[in-house]
């Protein structure tokens, strides 16, 4: 019987934690940028899923940059969804949220509010829904803070409905660990890394 997937991306957690998996963080920016569309086609068919799997949504959860204060990175952030959606606009979703600025920008960064969150309840909502989106919920992401995004789902449904995905290499070692979930974990390497790596500098117009 063939299984619907969803796949749930935490961008910046995903593109950071590439870099320094695989000995990036002095690279051009575009390096650790992947094709979520293409990742999530690997993660659909894994767990021995093979052609028996469905994958129905791709949501890429991130901080969308102010066009006031920052017209360079809200250009490059929506050009950059725009080319997600473009491999698959009935599957790649992606879901912006305005980053949030301090009183003293530029001198301090701005900072994700409440993506993670949004992440969670996405993620919750698709697996127990009546009827639900998708089977099986896969979460990319290194941030323990969803650790009770994959407890929730086993609690609800049960630990089959819900799996996690994370970067791994020799020095980096980083993943959701929910205490009592046996829930399956997809160890992405260096070679499926360079497999959907996007090298585009969305930065830069045409």
């Amino acid at each position: 019987m063939a299984l619907n997937v969803a796949v749930y991306i935490d961008w910046q957690n995903v593109y950071n934690a590439a870099r320094r998996a695989f000995g990036l963080t002095e690279a051009p920016s575009e390096e650790g940028q992947i094709s979520p569309y293409r990742l999530a086609q690997l993660l659909a068919t894994g767990n021995e899923r093979g052609e028996d799997a469905t994958l129905v949504r791709v949501e890429i959860h991130r901080g969308l940059p102010s066009a006031s204060k920052d017209p360079i990175g809200y250009g490059a952030n929506r050009r950059h969804s725009a080319a997600w959606m473009k491999e698959n606009f009935a599957v790649v979703i992606p879901r912006l949220r305005p980053l949030r600025y301090p009183h003293d920008y530029p001198k301090e960064p701005p900072e994700e509010k409440g993506v993670d969150v949004q992440l969670a309840l996405a993620a919750v909502e698709h697996t127990t829904g009546d009827p639900p989106l998708c089977d099986v919920a896969i979460i990319f992401s290194h941030d323990t803070d969803l650790v009770p995004v994959v407890q929730t789902i086993s609690r609800l449904t049960s630990a089959a409905h819900v799996e996690t995905a994370a970067w791994k290499s020799d020095t980096f070692s980083a993943r959701l660990r929910a205490p009592g979930v046996r829930a399956f974990h997809h160890e992405l390497t260096f070679d499926i890394y360079e497999g959907v790596q996007d090298l585009v500098n969305y930065a830069h117009k045409g």
